[in-house]
Parts: structure tokens; C-alpha cells; sequence
């Protein structure tokens, strides 16, 4: 008998890769978005999405973060502005990848 995935021990090898992988994702996620944004916005969640070639509820959960981040802020009805310190943060992550 298998014992139920709450109580088996995490392989932490695993656990961490993952953890690992889900934050890069996050973080291509994030620059994605925040690029998007300098280029043009306010912007829709919706037209975000579909710019990004993201599920809506990828970009939603993603804004929300970036917004509690402070590099965006929300201008009603679901639409998306992007701060100084947005367009600080893409500037200088551009200017590391240069």
C-alpha cells in the first residue's frame, strides 16, 4: 500500500530542482511581462496574454505579484500600468543580459 502523497517525504533533490525551475520560470514570466509593459500599456490582462502567448490566469497571477513587487499597479478593469521601478527593474536586468 502506497502511503498518501501528504505524508510521504519530500526528495529534496528533487524538491529543490523543481523549486529551481518553477522560480526561472517565474522570473522569464515576470522580465516577459514587465518588457511587454515598457513597450505599451496600459494593457488588458487579456491583451498581455495574448501578446506573451500566456494562459490569462498565468498573466493574472503573475500582475498580482509584480504589483505587490511595486513594478506595476493596476488602472482599473483589469488593466496594467507599469512604474518607475518596473522600468527600472527591466532596464537593468536588459542591461545584465547584454
Amino acid at each position: 500500500m502506497t502511503k498518501p502523497i501528504e505524508s510521504r517525504p519530500e526528495d529534496s533533490t528533487t524538491a529543490g530542482r523543481d523549486r529551481n525551475v518553477m522560480s526561472e520560470l517565474g522570473r522569464s514570466t515576470d522580465r516577459e511581462i514587465l518588457t511587454i509593459l515598457v513597450a505599451d500599456s496600459p494593457l488588458h490582462v487579456m491583451d498581455i496574454s495574448q501578446t506573451a502567448n500566456r494562459h490569462p490566469i498565468t498573466v493574472d497571477q503573475t500582475c498580482a505579484r509584480l504589483y505587490e513587487q511595486g513594478h506595476i499597479c493596476p488602472v482599473g478593469w483589469g488593466l496594467y500600468d507599469i512604474t518607475e521601478d518596473g522600468k527600472r527593474w527591466v532596464k537593468k536586468r536588459s542591461e545584465s543580459h547584454s
